[in-house]
C-alpha cells in the first residue's frame, strides 16, 4: 500500500490516523471507503475490525468513536495525489506515456494532462522578464 499525501487527506480522516495510525486507516480506508460503520463500544476479538486491525488498534478505534457512527471516507484525492506524484516520477525515469497509461489504466491523454499539471505553459509570455519590448 502506498503512502497518502496527508495534504489532502479531509479532517475526518486526519482525526482517524491520530487515533489509530496511518497504516490502520489505510487499511480501514481500503476495506471500508465510503461506507457508515458502527462501531461498538466493547471490541470482541472476533469483531471484522479487530481482524483487520488488530484486537489493539481496534479498541483504540472503539474507545475514541464508541457508539458513533463513523463515515470512512475514500480518501479519492489523496490516493490520486500518490498516484500522479508517482506517475510524474516514472515518467522522469523514462517510462513513456503509453506504458503509464496502460499501468494505470488511463487513456494516454489523461496521462499527459497529469504529467502536465504544475508545469509553467512556456507559451504564456512572463511580462516580468528582460527581454525585447514590443
Amino acid at each position: 500500500m502506498t503512502t497518502w499525501d496527508t495534504d489532502y487527506l479531509p479532517p475526518s480522516l486526519c482525526e482517524l490516523v491520530d487515533v489509530i495510525g496511518l497504516q490502520a486507516a489505510q487499511s480501514l480506508v481500503s476495506e471500508y471507503g465510503g461506507v457508515r460503520l458502527t462501531v461498538p463500544t466493547k471490541m470482541p476479538e472476533d469483531h471484522p475490525l479487530a481482524e483487520l486491525l488488530g484486537l489493539d488498534t481496534a479498541r483504540k478505534l472503539s474507545h475514541h468513536y464508541a457508539q458513533e457512527r463513523l463515515d470512512v471516507p475514500n480518501a479519492k484525492a489523496a490516493i490520486m495525489a500518490v498516484r500522479n506524484q508517482n506517475m510524474r516520477q516514472e515518467h522522469a525515469d523514462g517510462d513513456s506515456a503509453r506504458v503509464l497509461a496502460r499501468r494505470y489504466r488511463l487513456t494516454e491523454r489523461r496521462v499527459w494532462e497529469i504529467l502536465s499539471e504544475g508545469m509553467p505553459d512556456d507559451r504564456q509570455a512572463d511580462m516580468f522578464s528582460e527581454g525585447e519590448a514590443q
